[in-house]
Formats: structure tokens, C-alpha cells, sequence
């Protein structure tokens, strides 16, 4: 009876969809849209995408049904969930570590945040303002940054069920379908062909350590295994859930996502 109290408590997902959007959200972002094609670009092209989907089904998904599966058998954040399950003082210090990435990662991601709301507000009223100018004036980008902090901890404070679910419900079509608008624009410009076949046509003599490496870290920071997040997702995890369809389709989004950031990119640049 005490464990259950304790879950009902603390709170779940209200659903395994609830869940896969939420921990697909925490994946999907700016390793998505802006580094892996950034990345691939450096790194030889479709021969990096080769690599990179690789390192995603071998060591990437492996690792993301390790984490959730961890969090909901000890239904706590990564430092309880490795005492928890037998691990020592020294292995803890890793949860300690995956905590305090996610909140460095959290203030950056503020910056940039609050950037993007401001800017497309300046858009939709036509106030004519350079991006660089307007990423390097305090009086826009503090404000801003606030505001997506408040927004953030306001939809935290409405609980995994009433707050995170919801929001990540309503957000993450969203995003997929101005994602796939502007991927769809950008492959019908003049000249696009070019950047398509640089961006899905590998040429496997560019495929070097340097590229492996290169691929195995976007995996890890894409789908956001190896900081505790999944751990967590996965302790408000209902316990019937399948994990391994869950991290299939997390896994599966992200991955869309990171090849339609590149259908945004190459195209529109060759053109």
C-alpha cells in the first residue's frame, strides 16, 4: 500500500503517448535542428548520416531503453535511482553530474529560447531589427530569457500529468508540422537537387575516426542518453508500459526530426 501511495503521489504520465511525447521533447532540439546539420556538413555529408543513423540503432537506443527502464524500476532521479539499485558513493557522482548538465544545458537553452520568441515577434509585427543586433542587446535578451523560464517552471508546477503531458501533447505537432513545411519549401527551390544528394548520398570513402566520433556524440546529445533525462521520464513511467515500443518511438521522432533539420539546410543552401 505504501508504494502505491507513494506512485500517486509523485504523479505519472497519464499515458504511454503522454510519455513518448514529453521524452521526445527533452531529445528533440537545437542537436537537431541546428547541430546535426551543422555536423553533417563538416563531416563528409551522407556519409556522416550513415554513420550517425548507425550509432543511433546500435549504441543510442540500447542506452535510452537502459535509462527508462532504470527509472521506473526505482521511480526516482538518476542520483536515487543508481543508489537505488546497488550502486556505490562514486557511481552516485554520476547522477550528481547528470543533474548538473541538465541545468547547465537549461540555462543556455533559455538564452536561445527567449532569442527565437523575441525575434518572431519582431517578425510577425514587422519591426526591422538585425538578428545579430538583436541576439547582442541586453534590454531584449534578459526579459526574454525570463519569460521562457517562467513559462517553463509554470508548466512544471502543473505536474507530469496536468503540465508537461499537456504541453508536450500540444507542442511537439505542432513543431513537426512547421518542421516538415519548411523541409518540404526548401526541397522545391531552384537547385535544391544538389543539396540533396550532398546530404543523402554517402560517399563512404569521407568515413574516418574523426566522423565516427563526430556521430557517436551527436547520438548521445540528440537523443539526450547519458544526463539523467530518460532516467527521470522514465521514473514517471506507467508500469505496464512497453518500454521498448516507447524508446522506439522517441528514438524514431528524434531521428526525423535530426534528418528533416537536414532537408531544411542542404537544399535551401545549394539553391
Amino acid at each position: 500500500m505504501a508504494n502505491i501511495s507513494d506512485t500517486e503521489e509523485r504523479g505519472q504520465f497519464g499515458s504511454s503517448l503522454g510519455f513518448i511525447m514529453a521524452a521526445a521533447g527533452s531529445a528533440v532540439g537545437l542537436g537537431n535542428i541546428w547541430r546535426f546539420p551543422y555536423l553533417t556538413g563538416e563531416n563528409g555529408g551522407g556519409a556522416f548520416v550513415f554513420v550517425y543513423i548507425l550509432c543511433v540503432l546500435l549504441i543510442g537506443l540500447p542506452l535510452l531503453f537502459n535509462e527508462i527502464a532504470l527509472g521506473r524500476r526505482s521511480g526516482k532521479n538518476p542520483i536515487g535511482a543508481i543508489r537505488d539499485t546497488g550502486g556505490n558513493k562514486l557511481w552516485q557522482s554520476a547522477g550528481v553530474l547528470c543533474v548538473l548538465v541538465c541545468f547547465f544545458v537549461f540555462s543556455y537553452y533559455s538564452v536561445i529560447a527567449g532569442w527565437t520568441v523575441g525575434y518572431i515577434f519582431t517578425e510577425i509585427i514587422n519591426i526591422p531589427v538585425d538578428f545579430e543586433e538583436f541576439v547582442q542587446t541586453p534590454l531584449y535578451v534578459i526579459p526574454l530569457t525570463f519569460v521562457f523560464i517562467l513559462a517553463t517552471i509554470l508548466i512544471v508546477l502543473g505536474g507530469v500529468s496536468g503540465g508537461i503531458e499537456k504541453a508536450a501533447k500540444f507542442l511537439m505537432p505542432i513543431l513537426f508540422i512547421i518542421i516538415i513545411f519548411i523541409a518540404g519549401r526548401s526541397v522545391t527551390l531552384e537547385g535544391a537537387q544538389a543539396g540533396i544528394e550532398y546530404y543523402l548520398y554517402p560517399d563512404f570513402s569521407k568515413i574516418n575516426a574523426t566522423v565516427v566520433l563526430q556521430a557517436l556524440g551527436q547520438a548521445f546529445f540528440s537523443m539526450s542518453v547519458g544526463w539523467g533525462l530518460m532516467i527521470t521520464f522514465g521514473s514517471y513511467l506507467q508500469k505496464d508500459a512497453n518500454i521498448i515500443q516507447s524508446g522506439g518511438w522517441i528514438a524514431g521522432m528524434d531521428t526525423a526530426v535530426a534528418l528533416l533539420g537536414g532537408l531544411m539546410v542542404f537544399p535551401a543552401l545549394f539553391a
